[in-house]
């Protein structure tokens, strides 16, 4: 082999080295973020004097009530992926603490939707709207583009993740195995119903 093939043969080497290095540390910041995100979770439910999926469901109820979408036990239910007697033992808990009320639809007189107190949304706000304008500002600092970028790679992400199936997970030796070594176990991010990543 030439001296010039050589060299080629190591830039090639190189550049795929330098590729993976790049993508492993992108890797490793969104499991340092998803840490970060999973101990202000941990933060909130203490503040709040909530668990997990208490406050989970509050926020999504609140991400609806803005949004002018009603919600009702069974839409709920799916977003937690719990059962609905799960769901019923969750909700006469916030709603006797006072964080929500069920109330007849408007749509149809026989189901019920599930509206959040004044109460429970100063509450939310009081604890996490700081950290969403600190979050805000950040992503306001970025270029058209590279907010493009960013949102095209999240999804991407979540489609890779959504793709992990019962075959994939069941294949012995082939099953795909994330460590979060130094970072903790966050819960499912994206889309994940369970997850420490989801918007409020």
């Amino acid at each position: 082999m030439t001296s010039e093939a050589v060299e080629t043969a190591q830039h090639y080497w190189y550049d795929d080295d330098a590729q993976r290095q790049r993508s492993i540390a992108v890797l490793e910041a969104m499991r340092t973020y998803r840490a970060a995100e999973a101990a202000m979770q941990r933060r909130t439910q203490v503040a709040m004097g909530m668990g997990e999926t208490d406050l989970l469901a509050l926020r999504y109820l609140l991400r609806m009530h803005r949004a002018e979408h009603s919600v009702g036990p069974k839409e709920l239910a799916a977003y937690l992926g719990i059962s609905s007697a799960s769901t019923t033992v969750l909700l006469d808990r916030l709603e006797k603490t006072g964080h929500l009320s069920r109330q007849p639809s408007p749509f149809d007189r026989r189901a019920l939707i599930i509206v959040p107190t004044p109460a429970s949304e100063e509450a939310v706000r009081r604890t996490l709207d700081g950290m969403h304008e600190r979050m805000i500002a950040i992503a306001s600092d970025l270029s058209p583009d590279d907010a493009q970028t960013i949102v095209s790679f999240l999804g991407g992400m979540r489609d890779a993740v959504d793709a992990i199936d019962k075959h994939d997970a069941g294949d012995g030796h082939d099953a795909i195995v994330t460590h979060d070594a130094g970072h903790g176990h966050g819960h499912d991010s994206g889309d994940g119903r369970r997850g420490a990543g989801r918007d409020a």
